[in-house]
Formats: structure tokens, sequence, C-alpha cells
């Protein structure tokens, strides 16, 4: 399903509206097997989907996802990181994990094997 720009201007001028980085808040409107949707606050509807927002299971947490009900429920507020414009679907992809810390970028400070035993000098 292609949707162009004629067909559905306002939902197209939003979405092209969007920034890489844009934090997008909305309302988790339906969970697939593969994804969740978002109905976006300052979004449109979208004419086909429950949301306009969508997030694919590896973007929903750092952590490995058995079931997407264990991260997010319909009804549930979420506040996700624009990632692109699916001009195919006419979706604004989405990142629930980016709004988070990458627990692989700790800091050595906050490892117990990065931090100095003790409080006197080496030696």
């Amino acid at each position: 399903m292609a949707m162009s720009a004629s067909e559905y201007p306002e939902l197209w001028a939003f979405l092209t509206a969007r920034h890489r980085g844009e934090i997008l808040s909305g309302t988790v409107a339906a969970i697939e097997r593969f994804a969740v949707f978002v109905a976006l606050d300052d979004g449109p509807a979208h004419p086909v989907f429950p949301g306009v927002g969508f997030i694919t299971i590896p973007e929903l947490s750092w952590r490995h996802v058995e079931a997407v009900s264990d991260v997010v429920q319909v009804g549930q507020r979420v506040s996700c990181e624009f990632l692109q414009f699916d001009t195919w679907n006419g979706e604004a992809r989405l990142s629930l994990r980016a709004t988070g810390p990458d627990p692989s970028r700790r800091s050595p400070t906050a490892s117990r094997w990065g931090r100095r035993r003790g409080g006197g000098s080496p030696g």
C-alpha cells in the first residue's frame, strides 16, 4: 500500500515536518506481534493503521523482548524518538529505547571493576 502526498496531504505535511531525534508523545493504540502502533498527540489519524507512530520490536527496549506486553500496554502513554518517515506506509518510525540510556555505554566509574578500592594513593 503506497501512500501519496496528494491522497493524504495532512498526514504528509505532519510527517515531512518531523526531524530525526525529535521526541514525539502519544498513546499505544495497538500491539501486533511485529510492532506497536502509536496514536501521536499532535499528529493526524492514519487512514489505515491504528496510529501514525510505528515502533518495531527491536526499538522497544535495550534488552531482549520476549513479549511486547512486557514493555508496553494498549492505552499506555509513551514518548519516543523520531527515526524516519516511512513514505511507503505513511508512518513515523519511532524508537522507545532511544529515550533511555544504552546499558552498553556505562561509564567505567559506574562499574565495580572500574573503581579504585580504598581511599589512599596508589603504590
